[in-house]
């Protein structure tokens, strides 16, 4: 019997296992999962996050004027509406909760945040719609991953919790299954340019996720 080659998103998680395991294990996912992430990293991080979701915004918007379709058109339009209207609402809101100022939001951003946003939208811009979509599973495949598993730990910050939680919800463990589908229905001969790119935000990932321990070390 022929051996059934594995699905091409777990090809191109497999071809960037070490990013994949770094990220995974990284200090700041550990940290969490031990319940000794500090309220001025968790601070740090929420702004930094923050910044991303805009330019996720951005590399949603490449990706739907690159789709190939209607049916990735709707979702991905569905994606922005999300982020817009949801995620930014969140961070609102988390900002208030927390007495983060306008001031904090204001401060320039570390080099590695920088790169991860640029690197990121770079590839967006530059790269074909399947590019888009390699980034952003790189991305949300590893949040539903760590995320999932640290749902099960104790998390005294309960608005940590809440953060860690939402990263394990149907929503968003159904929206990185649409990401590796997409990818499962490529071309095969794509498969070492998407493992690049999956693999290059991974690294771009790891560097952003060291950024809040660094600000308060």
């Amino acid at each position: 019997m022929t051996p059934v080659n594995p699905p091409l998103s777990d090809r191109i998680r497999s071809a960037g296992q070490v990013a994949w395991d770094a990220m995974q294990a990284h200090p700041f996912v550990a940290a969490i999962e031990a319940d000794s992430l500090s309220d001025e990293e968790f601070r740090a991080y929420l702004i930094y996050e923050c910044d991303f979701v805009e330019t996720a915004m951005l590399i949603f918007g490449h990706m739907l004027v690159k789709a190939p379709g209607l049916e990735e058109r709707r979702w991905l339009a569905g994606v922005l509406q999300a982020l817009a209207v949801e995620q930014i609402g969140y961070f609102e809101a988390t900002f208030d909760q927390l007495g983060i100022t306008a001031g904090e939001r204001a401060k320039a951003m570390p080099p590695s945040v920088l790169t991860f946003r640029n690197g990121m939208l770079k590839i967006a811009a530059e790269g074909n719609y399947l590019d888009g979509v390699a980034i952003m599973l790189a991305a949300e495949w590893m949040y539903a991953t760590w995320c999932s598993r640290a749902a099960k730990c104790k998390i005294s910050n309960l608005v940590l919790r809440r953060w860690v939680d939402l990263h394990a919800e149907p929503e968003f463990l159904a929206q990185a299954d649409w990401l590796r589908r997409q990818i499962d229905a490529a071309d095969p001969a794509l498969e070492p340019q998407l493992a690049a790119s999956f693999r290059h935000a991974l690294k771009l990932e790891i560097d952003f996720h060291t950024a809040p321990l660094e600000r308060t070390a």
